[in-house]
């Protein structure tokens, strides 16, 4: 439902402008010598919301039939849990805190090769590298009865990955074992392919498209350091993983063009930034269940009347 009145209202909104343009502009539809264009992915069905603000792409048209785009990809995340534990009437909580930064950037070339009014196929080539940094540490818990008698503390800490604790098979009675693995490994990438793909424009300015791809993807895993107190524990060496075969971008590129002026600007901040966090907010809203919770020093716990039931505390997504 959302993101049928996202779409709507972008229609209505370049329903106007197209009615507002020079009246030697009407009949342009598509874009030619010396426009942009901004797109990002739209994916209508995703639980995560319609739109990805993750990846974006601009493309400048060196006439009109040519364009050089550039992409654009980021992506980031951080998690924090809390697991209570009790010893001898002592309740302490085991914390995991772990965080993850992606950062792509790409550029490529189109040739658009239909002179049709709505709709634009294209051949291009385009090269792209992305890079992923990655780390994690816990703090756990545990009771010396001997010979201390005391509470040890145990701290992990982890470069180049993220620490998981979960089921790794099952035994003759069908009961699970767990055991530790690592995931959001650290890596630097290359990738390289040549396209295929389609933009159809709906209205004037706005443009949605698909795209398909035949290249190669390098991947080279970053070393994972894992250390226990400071010092060290396990070693995971570099690894590489080479693809090569078809790349389909399961969303809809869905997109605008305008030329460079101040009004273009100043719709082009509102289009990108303004309407798709505004959705992304109602999104997250909608998700989200409230606990009882107190600020102190600019962080947020949980109530201490509540503090009994408080298993388990995530950060949203940035």
């Amino acid at each position: 439902m959302r993101s049928n009145i996202f779409l709507l209202s972008i229609v209505l909104l370049f329903s106007v402008i197209v009615n507002a343009q020079e009246d030697g502009q009407k009949k342009m539809i598509k874009p030619s010598k010396g426009n942009y264009s901004f797109e990002l992915d739209f994916l209508p069905f995703s639980s995560n919301g319609p739109i990805n603000l993750n990846a974006l792409r601009g493309r400048y048209f060196i006439n009109d039939k040519l364009a050089l785009n550039v992409n654009f990809d980021f992506d980031f995340k951080k998690f924090h849990n809390e697991t209570p534990v009790s010893y001898e009437n002592t309740l302490l909580f085991n914390t995991y805190d772990g965080r993850y930064s992606v950062f792509g950037l790409g550029t490529g070339i189109e040739y658009h090769f239909l002179n049709a009014r709505r709709v634009s196929p294209y051949v291009g080539v385009n090269i792209a590298f992305k890079m992923k940094q990655s780390n994690y540490e816990s703090l756990n818990n545990s009771f010396q009865s001997y010979p201390t008698n005391e509470i040890v503390k145990t701290t992990v800490e982890i470069e180049n990955a993220w620490q998981v604790y979960d089921i790794v098979g099952y035994n003759s009675n069908g009961y699970p074992y767990y055991g530790y693995f690592i995931e959001e490994r650290a890596y630097n990438s290359i990738h390289a392919n040549v396209v295929l793909g389609a933009d159809v424009y709906l209205i004037k300015h706005l443009y949605m498209g698909v795209e398909l791809g035949l290249g190669f993807n390098s991947i080279k895993y970053k070393e994972v350091v894992i250390k226990e107190d400071g010092n060290l524990d396990t070693k995971y060496p570099e690894t590489t993983d080479f693809n090569f075969g078809l790349i389909f971008n399961n969303a809809i590129r869905l997109g605008f063009w305008f030329w460079f002026n101040c009004y273009m600007l100043e719709l082009f901040v509102y289009l990108t930034l303004v309407i798709p966090i505004f959705i992304q907010y109602i999104h997250a809203y909608n998700n989200c269940f409230y606990f009882c919770i107190s600020v102190s020093n600019n962080k947020l716990y949980p109530d201490e009347k509540y503090r009994h039931l408080w298993f388990y505390k995530q950060e949203s997504n940035y």
